[in-house]
């Protein structure tokens, strides 16, 4: 369990069910596997949110998004899909690295 001060108090989450984050503004948004569970946000930059989830295999597509790597399905042509239908770029400079862990992620399974 890692633990974050959202809006509206500090909360605990398990790592496993964020599907990913994205920046919106000042705040990131925490999106989860969940339809029940409702995004949560919170004041805090991506780069501190990356440090604390990278342990858990999230990895950053883009300047303002980071994606659980158990959720994608599929990586190819700078695009990254999520196995719930979500659709991303990634970057030039970060392509290889998130088509390389895609690759090792692929293989575990």
């Amino acid at each position: 369990m890692i633990s974050f001060p959202f809006v509206g108090g500090e909360k605990s989450l398990n790592p496993d069910n964020i599907v990913y984050v994205q920046t919106d503004g000042h705040r990131n948004i925490f999106y989860f596997s969940s339809p029940k569970e409702s995004p949560l946000r919170v004041y805090m930059k991506l780069t501190d949110i990356e440090q604390v989830l990278h342990p858990y295999g999230f990895v950053r597509c883009h300047r303002s998004c980071l994606v659980n790597m158990k959720y994608v399905a599929k990586v190819k042509n700078y695009l990254l899909v999520l196995s719930t239908g979500e659709v991303f770029t990634i970057s030039r400079m970060r392509y290889r690295m998130v088509k390389d862990l895609f690759n090792i992620q692929k293989q575990k399974k």
